[in-house]
C-alpha cells in the first residue's frame, strides 16, 4: 500500500504563500499529475511529499500514517528531478546498481535487477558505457531507471522531460506509463505541460497561485472545467472565452455577443438549464475550438457569422482565427481546410459542448443536474 493524503497543507516563505490549504487524496498505485504554470506551487507540494520541505501547517499521511516530520530518507520514495542527477564518472551499470549496493543487496539480485531495468529503459547495449557518453535523452532515462530500480512504493517525478527533445518526450510518455504499470507504484508527476498530464495521469490536480483549482480525471478537467482558469489552461489552443449577455426570461433565452450577433437557445437544452441557473445577465461563454463546426453564412441553423482573420495549417488539422478583435474565436478542423482571409463562415456551436462562467468569480455556472464536483 502507498496512498498519499495531504490535509490542509500550507507552505509560506516569509510573506509569500507558496501553497495555500491544499488537500489531496492520492490512491495506492494511482498516477497523479500536479499541473499548473511556473511558480504555482506544484514543485513545492512535491518537495513536501518528498520531505525536502516541511509544511508550515497541515498534515501529510502515507497509508494513513502522519509522516509530516519524517526525514526524506525514511519515507521510502524515489525522486527524479528536472535536471538528471547521475554520476557521470560511473558507468551506466554502476549508476543503476548504486542504490542497490547502498542497501547491501546481494550481487546476484543486483545483476538481475540491473538487467531488467536496463531492458525496460532500453539501455542494455550501453550498460558498460561511461555515463558521460550518453545523450541528454539517455541520461534522463538513466536517472529514471536509477530511481526506479529500488522499487520505491512512491515515485515522484519533477518535470523529468522538460529538458529533452519533443520526439523523446512523446516516446517517454509511453515508457513512463508502462513503467508505472509494471512496477505498480504510486506516481506523482509535476508538469506545466497539459499534454503530458492528460496522456499520463489517472487524475490531474490543477494548481494556480498555490490553490487547488480542480482535481479529477483528464476527461473531467478538460470537458467540465471547474472555473475559467482550468478552462483556459487545459487545451492547445485553449478554450474560447468571450463575453456575452443573457436576454429573455424562463426557457425563452438567447445569448448576445455584441457585434458578432446573437444565438437563440433551445428551451429543452442543457445550456438553457445552465443559463436559468445564472444569477447574472453578463457571463463568460466558453467553447473549445474543436467543438465548433463551420458552415455557409446562409445556413439557417443558429450560429455566429464571422470572417477569417488568420489561418494556421498544422499537419492534419487547421486552426482558423475569426474576428480581428474582441470577440475573437478559434476553430480547429480535423483536416486541411482552405479559406481566404476575410471570408465569412457561420460558426455552429453544439449546446451540449458550451460552457458558462461567472465573470466575477470565474467559477463555472451549471444547473444541478449537470453539476460535476471539482
Amino acid at each position: 500500500m502507498a496512498s498519499i493524503e495531504l490535509i490542509d497543507i500550507k507552505k509560506t516563505f516569509g510573506t509569500v504563500v507558496a501553497v495555500d490549504n491544499l488537500s489531496l487524496e492520492i490512491k495506492d498505485s494511482e498516477f497523479v499529475a500536479l499541473l499548473g504554470p511556473s511558480g504555482c506551487g506544484k514543485s513545492t507540494t512535491m518537495n513536501m511529499i518528498a520531505g525536502i520541505e516541511s509544511p508550515t501547517s497541515g498534515e501529510i499521511r502515507f497509508d494513513g500514517r502522519d509522516i509530516s516530520n519524517l526525514p526524506a530518507n525514511k519515507r521510502g520514495i524515489g525522486f527524479v528531478f528536472q535536471n538528471y542527477a547521475i554520476f557521470t564518472h560511473l558507468s551506466v551499470r554502476e549508476n543503476l546498481a548504486f542504490a542497490l549496493r547502498v542497501r547491501a543487496t546481494p550481487q546476484r539480485d543486483i545483476d538481475k535487477r540491473v538487467a531488467d531495468i536496463a531492458e525496460l529503459m532500453r539501455l542494455t547495449n550501453k550498460l558498460d558505457w561511461p555515463s558521460s557518453r550518453l545523450s541528454v535523452n539517455e541520461m534522463q532515462k538513466l536517472a529514471i531507471g536509477r530511481s526506479a530500480i529500488a522499487k520505491p512504493a512512491i515515485f515522484l517525478l519533477d518535470e523529468p522531460l522538460s529538458n529533452v527533445d519533443a520526439a523523446f518526450r512523446a516516446f517517454m510518455r509511453t515508457e513512463l506509463k508502462h513503467l508505472q504499470h509494471t512496477l505498480n507504484q504510486t506516481m506523482v508527476y509535476v508538469t506545466h505541460d497539459q499534454i503530458e498530464a492528460m496522456s499520463l495521469a489517472d487524475r490531474i490536480a490543477v494548481i494556480d497561485k498555490g490553490v487547488l483549482q480542480q482535481f479529477g480525471t483528464p476527461e473531467q478537467v478538460y470537458n467540465t472545467p471547474a472555473n475559467k482558469f482550468v478552462a483556459n489552461f487545459m487545451g492547445s489552443p485553449s478554450m474560447n472565452l468571450i463575453e456575452a449577455t443573457v436576454n429573455g426570461e424562463g426557457s425563452l433565452l438567447s445569448l448576445h455577443f455584441g457585434a458578432a450577433g446573437a444565438i437563440p437557445v433551445a428551451p429543452t437544452s442543457i445550456l438553457c438549464s445552465h443559463l436559468q441557473a445564472c444569477r447574472t445577465r453578463n457571463i463568460l461563454f466558453g467553447v473549445r475550438p474543436e467543438d465548433i463546426a463551420l458552415s455557409a453564412p446562409d445556413d439557417p441553423r443558429p450560429g455566429l457569422v464571422m470572417q477569417a482573420s488568420f489561418v494556421e495549417p498544422i499537419g492534419p488539422r487547421t486552426t482558423i482565427h475569426f474576428g480581428g478583435s474582441v470577440p475573437a474565436l478559434k476553430v480547429i478542423t480535423q483536416k486541411r481546410f482552405v479559406t481566404e482571409l476575410g471570408e465569412a463562415h457561420k460558426l455552429l456551436m453544439p449546446e451540449d459542448k458550451c460552457h458558462l462562467f461567472d465573470p466575477a468569480s470565474g467559477k463555472a455556472i451549471r444547473a444541478e443536474v449537470a453539476h460535476v464536483d471539482a
